[in-house]
């Protein structure tokens, strides 16, 4: 008795061995099909942005201290003669899209006439990314650009709202003020 015990025993070892293997069979590809496109989107996004290291339009743009970059062409030139700094606050016009995929508008103030007030290193209402804090302080008020950032220097890994991990962004950014330190 005891040795038909065991072997029905052993079947059912075996059976559910076999049940747990053709799960991880059928479930591991679908888990790998998910990571490669998240992979092949971030893939996307960094050949498109490195796409404008040959545009002659575009230029590198950083901020002392700081090796990230972003892409920048200046389509009006302002006329003022300072720069926002690290922890500035400033009114702009913008448009931020897409730089890959449906290249779709995500949001943007150009049609209002009223200015987005951003922040530059500062947590709170209006902070904004690295990669459009290193455009801003490389404008003057006047200046109207596009700039190119890469998925890094944008939201990263995370989604945020409708925008994917690994998203690298578009902008038409307008510097129309900097808010000076004694002004609320």
């Amino acid at each position: 008795m005891m040795n038909k015990f065991n072997i029905s025993y052993k079947r059912i070892s075996a059976l559910k061995a076999l049940i747990a293997v053709a799960f991880i069979v059928v479930l591991l590809p679908s888990c790998q099909k998910k990571i490669d496109a998240v992979e092949e989107w971030r893939r996307q996004n960094e050949n498109a942005f490195n796409d404008y290291a040959d545009n002659k339009n575009f230029t590198k743009q950083t901020t002392d201290g700081l090796l990230p970059f972003v892409y920048m062409r200046w389509i009006e030139k302002g006329t003022g003669t300072e720069y926002p700094i690290e922890t500035s606050r400033v009114l702009v016009h913008y448009e931020c899209y897409l730089l890959t995929g449906s290249k779709s508008f995500i949001e943007g103030n150009f049609d209002q006439e009223k200015s987005q007030r951003f922040t530059l290193n500062r947590a709170g209402e209006g902070a904004t990314i690295v990669g459009v804090q290193v455009a801003l302080q490389n404008m003057v008020v006047g200046d109207y650009t596009e700039v190119i950032i890469p998925w890094y220097l944008a939201y990263g890994s995370k989604q945020e709202g409708n925008i994917q991990p690994y998203s690298s962004l578009r902008f038409l950014l307008r510097l129309d003020k900097i808010i000076p330190e004694t002004e609320k």
